[in-house]
C-alpha cells in the first residue's frame, strides 16, 4: 500500500502506448479521469448509446481505454473476443469481485433449483429453459456464462474465466495478495502467475521479484487505544461479523454499548474533530451506531471502498467490524483443494 502502484502503471503504459493496447479498470471515476489526463487514455462516455457498446467501439479502434470496475463487469461474449483480437493488455488496480454469494431468498433459491435449473457433479448450475425471460432472468445470464455454483442450497456467482483469458496480458496491482479471493480463483482455475514489485531508486517501475519496500518503522505513527473497557464488545469470536450486526437492532445492549465506546473514542480518548474522525462498519448498519441527531454520520465510510487518498487527513479511526471469509466461499474453494488464510483474508480487508 502507498508504493507507487499506480504510478508504475502509468509509466508501463506509457513505455509500451504504440506497441500494446490497453484496457486500464479502477474503481472511481476519478481514477479514471487521472489515468486519462496523465497517460492521454480514452473513457467510454454515456452520452452515444451505453457505455458498454462505447467501450467496445474503442477496442475496435484499437484505442488506450481506462475504465471502471462495474464497466469491465459488464463485457460480455462480443467485448471479450474484440480484446483478445486486438491484443489487449488489462491492468487491473485494486482487487476485483472475482467471487460473490448471491443475495438470494432461500425461497426463490429453492424454485430455481428444483423448477428450472440442472446442477452437474460440480455444482455448477445450467438452465433448463433457454427461452426463458421472467424474473429470474439475470441468474440465467450467471448460468449460461458458466458463472453460478450451488454450495450447501446457496448459490455463488463466479467470475468466469475468459475474463481474464481474453487479454493478452493482465496485471492486477493490489497488496497482501496471499489473503485475497483473487488468489483463491488464480489458483482454482489453474492461471500461472507471477508476483511482482516496485522499484523506485529512479522513478517507479514494475520488477520481476516480490516488493522489498525500505524498512518503516510505523509504530511511532500508530497509536492503538487498547483499553478493555472500550474494546471487549468485540471480544467473541464472531463478535462485529456480518452476522452478528444482522442480528441485532439499534437498540440492543451489545449496539449500545459499541456505539457510547466509539461516542467515548472519538471525543473523550482523542478530543477529535469530526473532519478528523473516520470509522467504518457494513454498510446497511451504519445508521445503528449514529449518535443523537446523526452525529457521526458525515465521518462514516462504507466498508467497500478502495483505492482513494480522499481522507489522508482523518488521522482518528475505528473499524467497527470482524472480517470473516464467506462460509460458502470458503466451502466452494476447500471443496477443491484452495484453504485462504483466514487472518490474512482479515488483514487484507
Amino acid at each position: 500500500m502507498g508504493r507507487g502502484k499506480t504510478s508504475a502503471a502509468a509509466g508501463y503504459m506509457s513505455h509500451f502506448k504504440g506497441k500494446k493496447h490497453f484496457l486500464y479498470i479502477t474503481p472511481y471515476l476519478k481514477e479514471v479521469d487521472r489515468i486519462c489526463e496523465a497517460c492521454d487514455f480514452e473513457q467510454p462516455d454515456s452520452d452515444h448509446g451505453t457505455k458498454l457498446a462505447e467501450l467496445k467501439g474503442l477496442m475496435h479502434r484499437r484505442k488506450n481505454i481506462a475504465a471502471t470496475h462495474s464497466l469491465f463487469y459488464l463485457m460480455d461474449e462480443e467485448a471479450l473476443c474484440i480484446a483478445n483480437s486486438k491484443g489487449y493488455c488489462l491492468i487491473i488496480d485494486e482487487s476485483i469481485e472475482t467471487i460473490r454469494r448471491v443475495q438470494i431468498t432461500r425461497k426463490d433459491t429453492s424454485l430455481i433449483l428444483d423448477k428450472l435449473t440442472t446442477v452437474d457433479d460440480n455444482g455448477f448450475v445450467h438452465w433448463i429453459d433457454q427461452e426463458y425471460d421472467g424474473k429470474f432472468s439475470q441468474y440465467k445470464e450467471m448460468a449460461d456464462s458458466e458463472s453460478l455454483c450451488m454450495v450447501d442450497n446457496a448459490l455463488i456467482c463466479i467470475m468466469k474465466p475468459d475474463m481474464i483469458k481474453s487479454f493478452d496480458e493482465v496485471i492486477m496491482m493490489t497488496y497482501l495478495f496471499g489473503g485475497q479471493y483473487q488468489k483463491a480463483y488464480l489458483d482454482y482455475f489453474g492461471f500461472e502467475y507471477q508476483i511482482c514489485g516496485i522499484d523506485d531508486t529512479d522513478g517507479y517501475k514494475f520488477t520481476n521479484a516480490p516488493d522489498a519496500p525500505p524498512p518503516l518503522d510505523y509504530r511511532r505513527l500508530i497509536n492503538i487505544v487498547d483499553d478493555e473497557r472500550l474494546n471487549d464488545v468485540g471480544e467473541a469470536d464472531y463478535a462485529m461479523s456480518a452476522n452478528w450486526y444482522k442480528h441485532r437492532s439499534r437498540e440492543h445492549p451489545d449496539i449500545k454499548a459499541l456505539r457510547n465506546n466509539m461516542n467515548t473514542f472519538f471525543r473523550r480518548r482523542t478530543n477529535s474533530k469530526s473532519s478528523e474522525q473516520l470509522w467504518t462498519c457494513y454498510k446497511g448498519d451504519a445508521a445503528k451506531l449514529y449518535g443523537p441527531k446523526g452525529r457521526f454520520a458525515n465521518s462514516f465510510l462504507q466498508l467497500a471502498a478502495r483505492a482513494t487518498n480522499e481522507y489522508r487527513n482523518r488521522n482518528c479511526l475505528a473499524y467497527m467490524v470482524n472480517r470473516f471469509i464467506d462460509p460458502n466461499v470458503k466451502k466452494f474453494f476447500s471443496a477443491n483443494g484452495i484453504i485462504i488464510n483466514e487472518d490474512e483474508f482479515a488483514l487484507a480487508e
